[in-house]
C-alpha cells in the first residue's frame, strides 16, 4: 500500500512549529496550572490563619481579643507573615479580622440565662495576589485578578469569666 504523505524536507521546516506550540502551551497550560495550585495554598493558608487566630481568641479575655491592637488581630497575622505558610503570600496581602461573641441559639432567655454556654467567632478576610499574572487572563480571578477568601470558624470560650473584662 503506498502512503500519500509526501516525505518530510530535511530542512527542519517542522522543528519551526515547535516554537509557537511551546509558547502556546506554556501560556494557556503550565502557567495557569501554576496558578490554580497556588489557590489551594493560598486557601490554605487564609483556613491556617483562621484557625490560629480562633485559637488565640477562645482563650483570651473579649477585650483583649476583641482589640484592634490586640493579639488576635495583629500579633497572629504578624507571626503567620514570618512562618513558611504565610511567608508565601505576598508581603501586601490585605487581612481584615473580625472577632464576635453570642450565646448558644439553645440557652435560656432572661432571668435563668447563665454566661456557660458562649461562642467567639472569628472572621477573616485575605485577598491574595496570583503568583504568576497571565496578561492574557485579566479577569480571572486567582489567574490574572487579585482573589479574596473569607473563613469564619467558631468555638467555645474556653473560660466564661473572660467575657466580662
Amino acid at each position: 500500500m503506498k502512503q500519500a504523505t509526501r516525505p518530510r524536507s530535511r530542512k527542519g521546516s517542522a522543528l519551526s512549529e515547535f516554537g509557537p506550540a511551546f509558547f502556546l502551551l506554556l501560556t494557556f497550560g503550565l502557567l495557569p496550572l501554576i496558578d490554580v495550585v497556588m489557590i489551594g495554598i493560598d486557601y490554605a493558608s487564609a483556613f491556617y490563619l483562621n484557625e490560629m487566630q480562633l485559637r488565640e481568641a477562645q482563650k483570651l479575655p473579649k477585650s483583649l481579643a476583641t482589640s484592634p491592637k490586640g493579639p488576635v488581630i495583629e500579633t497572629v497575622p504578624r507571626l503567620w507573615r514570618a512562618g513558611l505558610i504565610g511567608g508565601m503570600t505576598p508581603a501586601d496581602t490585605q487581612i481584615t479580622t473580625i472577632v464576635d461573641y453570642k450565646p448558644v441559639p439553645w440557652q435560656p432567655v432572661g432571668e435563668s440565662q447563665t454566661l456557660n454556654f458562649w461562642f467567639v467567632t472569628v472572621t477573616t478576610t485575605a485577598s491574595f495576589r496570583p503568583l504568576l499574572t497571565i496578561p492574557f487572563l485579566n479577569g480571572i480571578p486567582g489567574l490574572g485578578a487579585p482573589m479574596t477568601f473569607t473563613v469564619t470558624g467558631r468555638r467555645p470560650v474556653e473560660n466564661n469569666r473572660f467575657l466580662n473584662e
